[in-house]
C-alpha cells in the first residue's frame, strides 16, 4: 500500500467525494461502483447533482474488503466476511464455516505449491553453482531446461 495515502481515519461527519475516496483507498471510480454494485458499500448520501459521498464507514468497509482481497478471497467471501465483521453471521453460520474451512485447504494447497517451487528454485541454485564456469553441460548437472518446468504443477 502507498505510504503517502491517508489512512481511513475520517472525522465525524465529514465526507468524502469518490475521487477523495479512491485516493484513501486505491480504488478506481469503476471499482468503487463495481463494490457498490455488490452490496460491499454505499454512498452516506447524494447531493442533488448527483455526488455520491462516503463517511468513514464505508471507508472502514473498503479497508476490510481490500485486506480480504489481499488474503485471496474473492468479493463475493469478502461480503460474508464483512458480515462476520458487523456481528451478523447468525443466519449464515453453516455457510461462512464451510467457506472458512475451503478456503484453509486452498491455502494449504498453495503453501505445499510453494514448498515445492521452493525445493526447485533451490535445486535449481544449487546445479547452477555446481557448472559455474562450465561451458558445456553433462546431462546429471545440466539446468538448460530446469527453468522451463519451474512452477508447473508435477505430471499426474
Amino acid at each position: 500500500m502507498d505510504t503517502d495515502r491517508e489512512g481511513p481515519e475520517l472525522p465525524e461527519g465529514d465526507l468524502l467525494k469518490v475521487a477523495e475516496v479512491g485516493r484513501r483507498t486505491g480504488l478506481t471510480r469503476k471499482a468503487l461502483r463495481h463494490y457498490e454494485a455488490m452490496g460491499l458499500v454505499e454512498p452516506a448520501v447524494r447531493t442533488a447533482s448527483g455526488y455520491r459521498l462516503y463517511d468513514g464507514e464505508a471507508l472502514r468497509r473498503i479497508e476490510l474488503v481490500n485486506r480480504a482481497k489481499v488474503l485471496g478471497l474473492s468479493l463475493a467471501e469478502a461480503k460474508e466476511f464483512l458480515h462476520v465483521a458487523e456481528g451478523c453471521c447468525g443466519d449464515n453460520h453453516p455457510e461462512l464455516a464451510t467457506l472458512v474451512e475451503h478456503k484453509l485447504a486452498e491455502t494449504d494447497q498453495r503453501l505445499a505449491e510453494l514448498g515445492n517451487l521452493r525445493r526447485t528454485l533451490s535445486e535449481v541454485l544449487d546445479r547452477l553453482a555446481r557448472t559455474e564456469g562450465q561451458h558445456r553441460c553433462e546431462e546429471s548437472l545440466c539446468t538448460c531446461n530446469t527453468p522451463l518446468t519451474i512452477g508447473r504443477a508435477p505430471p499426474r
